[in-house]
């Protein structure tokens, strides 16, 4: 779920690309008051637990999400811009057969629902609430800020790499709790003929945090994007994340080792309607 509201979120950012002569292409969250913003995402999750040890025989589960959403800009300045995301359909399947009644439950929690965000010029989540006003619970805010935070705080070149680290959710595949980042580097590829649509590549590497005891955590994300400069609007983005863990439980436990390993592909597209 943390995934799907993550997925709504980077959905709603208006980014707008300004050249401005040899210092380059200015990649920024500024949407134009009063868009509306159709989206689209379809995503599965393949999660698989097995015994630490090569030859140890493994579970795996499937889940597949496909949500419809709309993001309508209410303000916006040149640090901040304020957004609603509204949920309007989710459809959610799992291989699991005592997952079902569980997925049920998630698409009735996740239709209709409603946030409000407000984001900075990079992308990174400033506040997050429902539309009641009441503040997000802290995993939710953590999974909205692991990935929009993605736009240099420079103009870039095409051609250009720059760098980011991004904080992880509270929570590991398959339940599995561990604390880390992704170092990630990012590159304005090209632009179209007509310098419109600016295409950005990603690639990173998921890295434990210091902190983390008992987990070994591992892992990498691809990826790629289209924005609109014109509208003001990123059109389509593709990633790919994979995230092993080994975890290692205290030896007065008595439990063995496990191994975790999550593997999640994502569309994401936006339209003037659906």
């Amino acid at each position: 779920m943390h995934l799907a509201r993550l997925a709504i979120l980077a959905a709603g950012l208006g980014v707008t690309a300004q050249l401005s002569g040899a210092q380059g292409v200015l990649l920024r969250v500024h949407p134009r008051v009063g868009d509306t913003l159709h989206t689209r995402l379809e995503q599965q999750t393949e999660m698989s637990a097995s015994p630490g040890v090569p030859s140890g025989a493994g579970k795996s589960i499937t889940t597949q999400v496909t949500l419809s959403s709309r993001t309508i800009v209410q303000a916006s300045t040149s640090a901040s811009t304020l957004v609603l995301t509204i949920v309007d359909s989710v459809e959610l399947h799992t291989s699991d057969e005592r997952g079902v009644a569980q997925t049920a439950a998630a698409e009735r929690s996740l239709r209709g629902q409603q946030l409000v965000l407000r984001l900075g010029a990079d992308g990174t989540v400033e506040s997050a609430r429902d539309a009641r006003g009441a503040p997000v619970p802290r995993d939710v805010a953590d999974a909205m800020s692991a990935m929009p935070a993605v736009f240099p705080r420079r103009p870039v070149n095409v051609g250009e790499q720059w760098t980011r680290e991004l904080p992880l959710p509270a929570g590991g595949p398959l339940g599995v709790r561990a604390s880390g980042y992704l170092s990630a580097v990012f590159r304005l590829d090209s632009l179209d003929r007509s310098g419109n649509i600016a295409y950005v590549s990603m690639r990173g590497e998921i890295l434990p945090d210091e902190k983390t005891e008992g987990v070994n955590l591992s892992g990498g994300v691809t990826g790629a994007m289209q924005v609109d400069r014109q509208r003001g609007w990123m059109t389509d983005s593709r990633f790919t994340v994979m995230v092993r863990s080994l975890v290692t439980p205290p030896a007065s436990s008595g439990l063995a080792p496990m191994r975790f390993v999550t593997r999640v592909t994502q569309r994401l597209r936006t339209m003037d309607k659906h």
